[in-house]
């Protein structure tokens, strides 16, 4: 993930931003679903993303089967 984060990232901490549009403090909490750009352009520190989730289709739990 970028230091900037990317729009659609999840917070794993609460921050203090303003607001892009009105210029007042908002503040997000974790968990917080960051859709707007502009507003994840200003979350600059990179540990207030959780990290990508790994992508379910290339991972298995499944072991695989030795070869007989």
């Amino acid at each position: 993930m970028s230091a900037s984060g990317p729009a659609g990232g999840i917070l794993a901490a609460t921050v203090h931003i303003l607001d892009p549009v009105e210029r007042v403090p908002l503040v997000l909490q974790a968990g917080t679903k960051v859709t707007d750009p502009v507003i994840a352009e200003q979350i600059n520190n990179p540990r207030c993303w959780q990290p990508d989730a790994p992508d379910v289709r290339r991972t298995s739990a499944r072991k695989p089967k030795a070869a007989q």
